[in-house]
């Protein structure tokens, strides 16, 4: 008989009479998310593109990538709250390193890792959060990458 078929049960067994709560330990996850204004509903014209890497560990958000070609300046960036093709409320605003012109930057997962609460890890679990990357001319958000569900 082989003994980890007995072993295993009978720690499990010991930990539940004791009390103790084993929580399990989740992996990271990664995904990368293209930002483009095809993207947006309607879509965005532009010459602008990005790509953004969603980390993912626990109940800690790391975001990290670039974009360049904004049809004009860049005004802001943020994880914004809201389904595919829907427009919804910022979550957390995103630190940028910007270029020279002002249309393109770089985000490092440094300055921007959040801690989920209780209330958003629902949302980041049901792909209800994206990036948005803002212009001048495009005030509402040039670029947009949805964040897809993350465990």
């Amino acid at each position: 008989m082989n003994i980890n078929r007995l072993f295993i049960p009978l720690i499990t067994a010991t930990f539940v009479l004791l009390g103790i709560a084993v929580q399990p330990s989740f992996a990271q996850q990664s995904k990368e998310i293209i930002l483009g204004g095809f993207n947006h509903k309607p879509a965005v014209a532009t010459t602008g593109s990005g790509l953004a890497t969603v980390t993912l560990k626990d109940d800690t958000l790391r975001i990290s990538g670039d974009f360049s070609n904004l049809t004009s300046p860049f005004t802001g960036a943020y994880v914004m709250v809201g389904k595919k093709g829907e427009s919804g409320n910022m979550l957390h605003r995103l630190k940028v390193k910007l270029n020279e012109s002002r249309t393109g930057g770089t985000l490092s997962a440094k300055s921007n890792t959040f801690v989920l609460s209780d209330a958003q890890k629902p949302l980041i679990k049901a792909g209800e959060l994206y990036i948005n990357i803002a212009s001048q001319d495009h005030s509402r958000g040039e670029l947009r990458g949805q964040i897809p569900p993350m465990k």
